[in-house]
């Protein structure tokens, strides 16, 4: 809008920057406003007198030129030095922090806020110190320009009520603050994008925290930055000086503590109050999402409290002691138990399914089978249907006095294996059990979060074995239950082996000039810029040239348009050359789904560069920001595949038997009973084969229960795996039926001791 030059003030001998702006150069319908806030700027920054402001020293007009002369600033803005690829120190970021948010309530004090704090307004001089400049977009409290409605500053450091056209203060400059030390730490904006996602981003969503793109920030910065950077400016901090202060007391405490560690204890004092990092931490990471009306049917009802859970050695000893091997009386102590439990179970228990036939019609539409004859089912994007067998150890103490009490911990059993099964999805088996006691206190023991709809439930019923059973069908989020799982990995600084791999991505960047001949050409500097951050997650590059986008799982795909412009510099006669960016489409595919997860068509907000390299290379740059890590990992679809097992060779009475034993594996998401020795089954099988799936994660833990090699694959298709029996096992029937599920042989240890309390039934599971 106008031109700053170097003066010199002969009166007191000075260098100092005179910034012009010329009416001819403004929009008319513009032209007004703009110079009423460059008049402002002058007005706001001229009440300031403070060591970290740049200083204003007269402002006025002369010949239709507008001007302010202010401090001459030898230095570098941060913009300069994050766009040259350096990075600061924690300690410096720290020092940078504290001067720009003195500096702010400085100006908070006397009623100025700044309005368009960001890297590029902030100079860094020699000695380290900073000034901040650029009131021109400030708002002075008693001025009669009001700003409500008004969207005014740079998009990626706007708060959500600049965003929204509201009346700003302070904290809004404390939301921009946050989101510029959010850079200076990680050496990424928090949000990026075209102006719609960054808006869309703001609002709605939360960025990684510091520490997981810089190992090297200490954990209580997570949640200072939370703090600073919340939606609602009443969860802020209130004033600059108690930002300042919660990130100088952080520092104080942290000092001797290992970089990117923390106690989960350890707390940030901040205007009188104490924000506890741990639970910042869990706020900084929840995903807000916008309501849902899907999302609202859930059972109401208060959930049945199971009893309190008795330490592992006390139960272990208090069993010993009350069940010496006793069978009969345990089996007799069982039924009495279980007519309790059956009476109080169908006289109301608070969590009912919802198993109408209209309901379950309206949850799980049927869909036209496959070729194989396989039936499937349309649950919604992100649900899936999950079968699954609650158990209970009915010789728990617990249980005496109390049917309900066994009743409810089924059902909390039930929740706990719809997310475990919901779980397997993503991860490796063997990862799975290596974290299952963490995955279980965070995630599994919250299942009834996860749960859309109980679609059925069966009556409680003890086995032969001694044990307490509960079938039950719920639609469940698994979707969430994946966001979760992020998350806590983020949380716990845990990388979960996945079931599926990490995604796999294909990039396309093609270009083209304006009346060009060549046509649209791919731009491999663009490209690579883009798969180079890629990589940076872990993640896997296809090349279309390789063939590797139809095995891609997205598929990212930029179409730009150049258009080159020429000019001639008045003063000097000389042509200037620029490439200017004229079409941009982006957009993004999910392979599995066919869904277009991202689409944006508004040209970025720098678009013109100096050479055609230069061009591409900042094109590049401008696309992988609109990606991060958690985008594809958010939409990367679990992947479940559906079975037909044939079973040969094994007489009638095995194929109930077997259909309990698949309701309780965890690799299992569902099971019927198809036909005469047919069993369809829905498995989370990974990236192995489904044959190998179904001997890996059905067939390998039945045979551990029958404690030798009976059941085994004899044949395989892509639609149907062939079941044989080994004739020597006939007459093993008796065993699937008295010893405990095959799911819990070889269970994880904090599985086991949530469920059995028998140490008869223990002794089994150790065979």
């Amino acid at each position: 809008m106008g031109v700053v030059y170097e003066g010199h003030d002969p009166g007191i001998d000075r260098r100092v920057a005179i910034k012009t702006l010329k009416r001819e150069h403004l929009e008319r319908s513009e032209a007004d406003d703009v110079l009423a806030r460059f008049a402002r700027e002058a007005q706001a920054a001229g009440r300031l007198n403070h060591p970290g402001i740049v200083a204003i020293y007269d402002y006025g007009e002369d010949q239709g030129v507008a001007y302010i002369a202010m401090e001459y600033v030898e230095g570098r803005s941060l913009k300069d030095v994050l766009d040259a690829s350096e990075r600061f120190s924690l300690p410096a970021i720290m020092r940078i922090m504290e001067q720009v948010l003195s500096a702010l309530d400085y100006s908070h004090g006397r009623g100025v806020v700044h309005r368009d704090i960001k890297p590029a307004n902030i100079i860094l001089l020699a000695d380290g110190s900073i000034k901040v400049t650029d009131f021109g977009v400030a708002r002075i409290e008693s001025s009669t320009l009001t700003q409500a409605g008004t969207v005014l500053g740079t998009p990626a450091y706007m708060s959500p009520e600049q965003f929204m056209g509201q009346t700003v203060d302070g904290r809004s400059d404390i939301f921009s603050a946050g989101a510029m030390c959010y850079q200076l730490l990680t050496g990424e904006k928090p949000f990026t994008g075209g102006l719609t996602t960054i808006m869309h981003r703001v609002l709605k969503e939360i960025p990684p925290p510091p520490s997981e793109l810089n190992v090297q920030v200490p954990r209580f910065v997570d949640a200072v930055i939370a703090r600073a950077m919340a939606k609602r400016p009443d969860e802020r901090y209130q004033t600059a000086g108690e930002f300042r202060e919660a990130l100088l007391a952080g520092m104080r405490d942290a000092k001797g503590v290992a970089p990117g560690i923390a106690s989960d204890e350890a707390t940030v004092v901040a205007g009188g109050g104490a924000v506890t990092v741990a639970l910042a931490r869990d706020a900084l990471c929840a995903d807000p999402q916008p309501v849902d009306a899907t999302m609202k049917i859930r059972a109401s009802q208060p959930e049945p409290a199971p009893a309190p859970a008795s330490g592992a050695n006390t139960d272990a000893l208090r069993a010993e002691t009350a069940y010496p091997r006793r069978r009969p009386v345990v089996v007799a102590v069982a039924v009495v138990v279980l007519a309790g439990v059956v009476a109080w179970w169908v006289s109301g228990p608070t969590w009912k399914p919802n198993n109408s036939e209209e309901d379950i019609a309206a949850k799980q539409p049927e869909v036209a089978a496959p070729a194989g004859g396989l039936a499937t089912s349309a649950s919604g994007p992100g649900m899936a249907v999950v079968s699954v067998l609650g158990i209970a150890d009915p010789s728990d103490p617990r249980f005496d006095q109390s049917p309900a009490a066994l009743a409810a911990a089924l059902r909390e059993d039930v929740k706990r294996q719809l997310v475990e099964k919901a779980l397997a999805l993503y991860v490796e088996p063997d990862s799975l059990v290596r974290h299952y006691a963490l995955l279980q206190s965070r995630l599994m023991d919250k299942g009834g979060d996860y749960v859309e709809t109980l679609l059925d439930e069966g009556a409680p019923e003890i086995g032969k074995d001694g044990l307490a059973y509960m079938r039950a069908r719920a639609l469940v989020r698994v979707r969430e239950v994946q966001k979760s799982l992020n998350q806590m990995s983020r949380d716990e600084r845990i990388e979960f082996i996945r079931n599926n791999g990490d995604p796999r991505i294909s990039v396309a960047i093609r270009a083209r000039y304006e009346g060009g001949d060549s046509g649209t050409q791919h731009s491999p500097v663009a490209e690579n810029l883009l798969k180079e951050r890629i990589q940076s997650f872990g993640f896997r590059v296809w090349g279309e040239q390789e063939g590797g986008a139809q095995a891609a799982d997205f598929a990212i795909d930029g179409q730009v348009q150049f258009r080159k412009l020429s000019a001639r510099l008045p003063a000097s006669g000389l042509i200037v050359e620029k490439i200017a960016l004229t079409s941009w489409t982006l957009k993004c595919l999910d392979r599995k789904t066919g869904e277009e997860v991202y689409h944006s068509t508004s040209i970025p907000e720098k678009s013109t560069w100096n050479g055609e390299e230069q061009a591409l290379q900042e094109i590049g740059r401008m696309v992988g920001e609109a990606f991060s890590r958690n985008f594809f990992l958010q939409h990367f679809n679990f992947a479940s595949q559906k079975v037909r097992l044939k079973l040969a060779g094994l007489p009638g009475a095995w194929t109930p038997m077997l259909m309990r034993e698949l309701g309780g594996l965890r690799n299992v998401l569902s099971s019927s009973v198809a036909g005469q020795d047919l069993i369809d089954v829905e498995i989370s099988a990974g990236s192995v084969s489904v044959a190998d799936a179904v001997q890996s994660r059905i067939l390998l833990p039945v045979n551990r229960k029958l404690g030798q090699t009976c059941l085994s694959v004899s044949g395989a298709n892509a639609q149907e795996v062939s079941v044989s029996l080994d004739p020597a096992c006939t007459a093993m029937l008796g065993r699937l039926e008295t010893t405990p599920p095959a799911a819990l042989f070889g269970a994880p240890k904090p599985r086991l001791d949530a469920i059995v309390r028998n140490p008869e039934t223990l002794r089994k599971l150790q065979i």
